[in-house]
């Protein structure tokens, strides 16, 4: 695995040094952002403030991504695939607070588990308040994008004509998202499985599973949330998953009996599987939990100056600039997944295209980050996390506050990422009764708040 790694990033350095681009100094002409999900749309606000001419290229007919709510499976009624994976009664799993856009903040005394609906709508008021509609062109699907020697060549299909277009660009923001390619492991004996398969990029709501016998396979946040959502349906719930240990570190979240934890499928059978323990069990549905792919489908792979696979982007200096073409920048193929990091990468794209600073050289850049993933490695990182900030969240901030100028976070966001992310596992089943009130730039208190949700962004 590492000598793939390796050989990815010799090609890379090859790639890089035979590479005449110059790093971004002044404005760009026209800036291009593709997709109008968060990162999107926080790209198209900096991009505003600094003046420049850009246009956000969406899919589909609506912005917002993953955080719509489309209720079909499948394709739209454009003919294309479902791209948004929320699903009906979700509440996010991390406090508002943290994924607040910047000086767009919810009122005082909202809840602090929203619904996923609500954040929608609080999405919406964003791009309302700020205008940003003008400048976002929908039903327009990227098909291509390639570098000419000196600007971006960009292809998109109008979906309602059918009729494809070419655009030149000066800088490229990719803000496509993670969450809309399943991923589904091979195990054993997939093929005899007779009963219903299928991904929790599909799932939409509990009461399509009342009364069947359902197996989750995988424990990351959409199989416990899914978990917490199906418990009260299914007449069985099989869930495998290898934080088994984890619960047992901290506290088994209290399921009806119909709830049953399993380790990882060893095979499946025709009517169910076997477990690494032995054990076995029978069910009608399979959902994968298993998360997601990178797709970018639309990237010349020849032009575009970055290695891009399922699993993974690079070199991108900073976790943002495509290092072989700086006109280019990636918001949100970083790991953890928390909101603020993609509110500061798209201030980071658009003080760049805006030339309110300048990268290193090359050689720099791609120092830094061949000195990033050794630091990944040194940290029991895979591979395949190369796009992965770090342990040191904080540290990251303070970087693209120190080049870019961006403004820093306190490190009070990062604690309260951290502390919210470890309740989850501590308390399942109850982690969104509490409200989270920030007190200073690193402290945070939490109270409990079991009420009713009234949103403040409805209609």
């Amino acid at each position: 695995m590492y000598r793939t790694c390796r050989l990815f990033i010799v090609l890379s350095l090859l790639h890089l040094l035979t590479s005449q681009v110059l790093a971004q100094s002044s404005p760009t002409s026209r800036v291009c952002i593709i997709g109008s999900g968060y990162s999107g749309l926080a790209a198209a606000r900096y991009m505003q403030n600094y003046g420049l001419n850009y246009t956000v290229f969406e899919a589909t007919r609506n912005i917002g991504g993953t955080w719509r709510y489309d209720p079909r499976v499948g394709t739209d009624e454009d003919g294309l695939p479902i791209f948004s994976s929320q699903y009906k009664n979700l509440r996010i799993n991390s406090p508002y607070k943290i994924m607040e856009f910047h000086d767009y903040s919810f009122p005082e005394g909202t809840r602090s588990f929203i619904s996923g609906g609500c954040f929608y709508k609080y999405m919406k008021s964003f791009v309302r308040h700020f205008g940003l509609m003008d400048n976002i062109q929908v039903q327009s699907l990227i098909t291509w994008v390639e570098w000419t020697g000196y600007s971006w060549n960009l292809t998109y299909m109008k979906t309602d004509t059918r009729q494809n277009y070419t655009e030149e660009c000066g800088f490229v923001v990719v803000a496509t998202g993670e969450y809309s390619t399943p991923k589904i492991p091979h195990i054993k004996g997939q093929e005899l499985y007779k009963g219903k398969t299928m991904h929790s990029h599909d799932y939409k709501d509990p009461e399509d599973f009342r009364g069947q016998r359902v197996m989750l396979i995988g424990a990351g946040p959409s199989g416990l949330d899914l978990a917490v959502q199906l418990s009260n349906v299914t007449s069985k719930l099989v869930h495998s998953q290898h934080i088994i240990k984890s619960f047992k570190i901290y506290n088994q979240p209290d399921f009806p009996g119909n709830y049953i934890s399993k380790p990882n499928v060893k095979y499946f059978t025709p009517n169910g599987a076997v477990f690494e323990d032995d054990t076995s069990e029978e069910f009608d549905i399979i959902i994968y939990c298993t998360g997601f792919y990178y797709n970018h489908p639309f990237l010349s792979t020849q032009s575009s100056g970055v290695t891009t696979t399922e699993n993974y982007v690079m070199p991108l200096y900073q976790a943002v600039v495509n290092i072989n073409q700086p006109t280019m920048t990636f918001i949100g193929i970083c790991k953890p997944g928390f909101a603020k990091i993609l509110d500061l990468q798209a201030q980071y794209s658009a003080a760049l295209a805006a030339g309110q600073f300048k990268l290193p050289t090359k050689d720099t850049m791609l120092r830094h980050w061949l000195e990033h993933v050794h630091m990944l490695k040194e940290s029991q990182y895979k591979i395949t996390d190369v796009n992965s900030v770090g342990i040191n969240i904080d540290k990251y901030f303070e970087a693209l506050h120190k080049e870019a100028g961006v403004p820093l976070l306190p490190p009070v966001y990062t604690s309260m990422f951290t502390f919210s992310g470890k309740t989850l596992l501590e308390d399942l089943l109850h982690y969104r009764d509490y409200d989270y009130h920030i007190i200073s730039d690193t402290q945070f208190k939490k109270n409990l708040n079991p009420s009713k949700e009234i949103c403040p962004f409805d209609d």
